[in-house]
Parts: C-alpha cells; structure tokens; sequence
C-alpha cells in the first residue's frame, strides 16, 4: 500500500465525523430560541418573546435542516476528494500488475524535475514504508 492508500480514508473519516458531530450539537436561533440538534429534529427547547416575529418551531427546523445540508455536503465532498486523490495517483501498469523488473520512468517526470517525482515507477506501491 502506498502512503495515500494509508492516509487518505483516516483523513476522510476524520472529516465525516466532524460533520456528524456538527448536527449533534445544538443551537441558538437569533439569541433568542435555544434549540436541540439538528440530527435530532432541532425542536426549539423556549419560546420567542411575543413581540417578536420568531416562530421557534418553524425558525429552528429551518436552520437545522441548512445545518445538516451543510454536514452532508461536507461529507460528500471529503469521500468525493478522498477518492480522487485515491484514484489518480499514478502507477504505472507493470508496477500494478506486480511486474517490478519491467518497470520504468515515465519520459514527463525527467522534463518536470522535482514536481515530477511522484510520475516516475512507483514500484513502492508494494513496500510498507511505515
């Protein structure tokens, strides 16, 4: 396994608990209405003043509802960019297919110098470096 292949999924599950753990945490609506956690049904816990024009129930929902969007989009695009970085690192095929003697470097990371190390044989993908 390469260090991506290492790295990457406890990078992701990282972010996925921290969206989780943000609609587990519950709220304040305009200072005014505490209400519960999103992930819970953000009921409010108080009422509004009279005179103002906070419905708690209808307020808290919609602010909980925004709240979860965002953790279910923040997750979607961890596993999306987790998978991208999984699946575009460059390997080359006979380093695949586990054929290390026919390996070779790829002709741009010679033209790219430094920023083209990670193009050349990867034959480390069977390595444990760790």
């Amino acid at each position: 396994m390469t260090k991506e292949q290492k790295v990457v999924p406890f990078a992701v599950l990282f972010v996925l608990l921290l969206s989780v753990a943000w609609s587990m945490i519950p709220f304040k609506f305009a200072d005014v209405v505490n209400c519960k956690a999103p992930l819970f049904g953000a009921t409010p816990t108080n009422s509004a003043p009279p005179t103002s024009f906070i419905d708690p129930v209808k307020d808290c929902l919609s602010k909980g509802k925004s709240r979860l969007s965002v953790s279910a989009v923040t997750a979607f695009v961890a596993v999306l960019a987790g998978a991208a970085v999984l699946s575009f690192k460059p390997i080359s095929s006979s380093c695949a297919g586990g054929d290390h003697e026919s390996c070779r470097e790829w002709w741009l990371a010679a033209a790219m110098g430094d920023a083209g190390a990670g193009l050349g044989c990867q034959c480390e993908c069977h390595a444990v470096d760790w």
